[in-house]
């Protein structure tokens, strides 16, 4: 190989000379200074907006809980509002209702109607629901209208358990009237417990009649000994509220006997309906001296017996007392008959079914009755 020329060599090292001062950067000062002034703006200008987003978002915080507390503000102002106009509406519906209650007086009524709080509803659905009760009050007040004449149909002396299981066979309403509870008639308390509707049937003095098996009231009791065993009678059946009278030919006409017992009725909320065992009766004289307190208010007058079925137990003879007992309702609007758990009444009454249904009067407990 040809030896390398010194000029050659010359010119290699120059060009290494140039390539190095070329390509490799001199660090200059003077942008190394400017650079940095930059990173330090920079994160001055950050920093501002870091400050000014901060500030900015308090601002926000504080504006969000001025709004807040303005709608805080109003909900109360309206809540408010709402509670005056609420008890201005409660007073007016209270207003209503009394009138009504005037209209209809409700004197020792078995349906007590509950009693409306005047409190002060805090929203419209609490205003809207006791608007509902208020109506739902007004609307339980019997409206004493009777859209046909009515027959209640009594059955005294029911003292079994069989006597009641065959006054059910029959398919229109009647209402059993059941001894008091003793020693021959222990079950009548648990007979009334499972009856829609019953009477209790009070043995009073006769002139001419007497059952030893049963505990009687007789003329010249004292009020303490009458009182006591009308009480007693009460905490046999708690709600009773109609009495009518076993025999009671003697008691009946003596005025202050029959005084005396209509007192204890009433103190014990009970209405005495007449069985009229006797022509001279004396209730209507003591209802008189005693006031009469009708457990429904559409009873306004006492309620007494009208016919007798079954003084006849042959069969035509209580149909043909059956039939008066529909014309006077319909004469008069009501009527009260009596019958006896016999055979022959039951059969009568079974065989009357179809009679009674296109007879144009409607049967009814004697709770039902609406007096004129």
């Amino acid at each position: 190989m040809d030896k390398v020329k010194p000029v050659t060599i010359g010119i290699i090292a120059l060009l290494l000379i140039l390539l190095v001062f070329n390509f490799v950067p001199s660090v200059n000062p003077i942008k190394t200074k400017n650079l940095k002034i930059a990173q330090e703006s920079q994160s001055i200008t950050l920093s501002s907006e870091s400050q000014e987003s901060s500030t900015m978002h308090e601002d926000l915080s504080q504006n969000n809980a001025d709004s807040i507390q303005k709608n805080i503000d109003f909900l109360k102002a309206k809540i408010e509002r709402l509670k005056q106009e609420n008890t201005e509406n409660l007073a007016k519906e209270q207003e209503k209702l009394a009138k009504l209650q005037e209209q209809t007086p409700l004197q020792n009524t078995t349906t007590k109607t509950a009693t409306i709080p005047l409190e002060v509803a805090q929203t419209p659905q609490t205003l809207e629901s006791n608007l509902a009760q208020i109506t739902t009050q007004s609307s339980a007040i019997p409206q004493c209208v009777r859209h046909k004449p009515q027959l209640a149909i009594i059955i005294d002396d029911i003292g079994s358990n069989a006597q009641y299981q065959a006054l059910k066979r029959i398919s229109f309403k009647l209402t059993p009237s059941l001894f008091p509870k003793g020693k021959a008639n222990p079950d009548t308390p648990k007979i009334a417990k499972n009856a829609p509707s019953y009477m209790v049937h009070l043995p009073l003095e006769a002139i001419n009649f007497y059952q030893k098996e049963h505990e009687w009231l007789f003329v010249g009791d004292s009020k303490t000994k009458i009182r006591q065993r009308i009480q007693n009678i009460k905490k046999d059946f708690p709600n009773l509220a109609y009495i009518n009278n076993h025999t009671g030919s003697k008691f009946t006409q003596d005025i202050e006997s029959m005084t005396l017992l209509l007192e204890a009725l009433n103190a014990s909320a009970i209405n005495f309906v007449d069985s009229k065992t006797i022509g001279n009766t004396q209730s209507s004289a003591a209802y008189a001296k005693v006031s009469y307190i009708p457990n429904n208010p559409c009873q306004q007058t006492p309620l007494v017996r009208d016919v007798f079925l079954d003084n006849n137990l042959e069969i035509p003879a209580i149909t043909k007392q059956l039939i008066l007992a529909v014309q006077i309702a319909k004469t008069k609007g009501y009527a009260i008959a009596i019958g006896h758990p016999h055979k022959e009444t039951f059969m009568a009454l079974k065989n009357a079914e179809d009679y009674l249904s296109k007879s144009g009067v409607e049967l009814v407990y004697i709770h039902e009755i609406i007096t004129p």
